[in-house]
């Protein structure tokens, strides 16, 4: 999902796309006169000096949970997507978590370039690795529309476009997670600072080794939404895409057993994008809001 995974799709058409789609937003957007950022652009988050204790992280995946986010460029409002554990249920024999995911662009950026991704994906219960990854993806003209079956005793994912009905088999390594396989297996494993976690991550017909670089912990005051004790994670990749080679991926996540994903930042040739948890989610988890903002 665009804005929360830690990727960007190689290739040089898909880079060209989000090219001409940068340009023509951001020049929508600069030939208002007189325009400024707005003060959240800026105010957004505040990171404290000081460091916090890192709390193990809470076992499994809790059924019914659903974070949503706002995206945001240049402080404007572009999006929005949610990800949801749907339940518990059974496939080829599995005990399965079913989770789902959306993200979608508004009015606003939809009139240049509309975005609609969907995202499913059945993960084994016990080792949470992706046993079957479902993607419909629409961004402007581009389509896709995808099943992944995964064969860890026979390392092998098999792809199949439900668009054209070609298939592909991919060699995959033991402990390979899909793109959100890999979110859930992020947050129940320990965390400290310095020391990296490391995954082999599938997405686009590949297998990409991914380290994720937990930077420091701190206070975060986000806007309107509380203080929280959070890790900045960095996540590097081996693969070459538009934004991790010219930009950067931080993620804000909860340092208590939660690991609630606060804000992500990606820094781009074109600006600040941000996706923020919404208010609603972190009032389910705490209650009211904590802290200041």
């Amino acid at each position: 999902m665009r804005g929360w995974s830690c990727r960007t799709i190689p290739g040089n058409s898909r880079a060209a796309r989000l090219r001409r789609q940068a340009i023509l937003i951001v020049g929508a957007w600069l030939l208002g006169a007189g325009w400024m950022p707005p003060a959240e652009a800026t105010e957004e988050a505040v990171e404290a000096d000081h460091a916090v204790p890192i709390a193990n992280p809470a076992p499994g995946i809790r059924v019914g949970e659903r974070l949503s986010f706002q995206g945001r460029w240049f402080g404007l409002p572009v999006g929005s997507g949610w990800i949801e554990v749907k339940e518990l249920t059974t496939l080829q024999g599995r005990s399965v978590y079913r989770i789902d995911a959306e993200g979608s662009s508004n009015d606003l950026l939809s009139t240049f370039y509309p975005i609609h991704d969907s995202l499913r994906s059945y993960l084994d219960a016990t080792t949470l690795q992706p046993v079957q990854f479902e993607k419909d993806q629409r961004e402007g003209r581009y389509r896709a529309n995808e099943i992944v079956t995964f064969d860890h005793t026979r390392h092998v994912a098999t792809y199949l476009s439900r668009l054209n009905h070609s298939t592909k088999d991919i060699p995959i390594p033991e402990d390979v997670h899909d793109l959100v396989s890999a979110f859930y297996w992020l947050r129940t494993q320990p965390v400290e600072v310095g020391r990296p976690l490391v995954v082999d991550l599938y997405t686009d017909e590949k297998v990409y080794r991914t380290v994720f670089k937990p930077l420091k912990s701190m206070m975060l005051e986000l806007l309107r939404r509380g203080t929280f004790p959070c890790v900045a994670v960095e996540p590097l990749a081996s693969f070459k895409g538009i934004l991790v080679e010219r930009g950067r991926v931080v993620a804000y996540v909860t340092a208590d057993e939660r690991r609630i994903p606060l804000l992500v930042k990606i820094w781009t040739p074109w600006g600040l994008m941000t996706g923020t948890i919404d208010r609603e989610v972190l009032q389910r988890a705490y209650g009211q809001p904590r802290g200041p903002g």
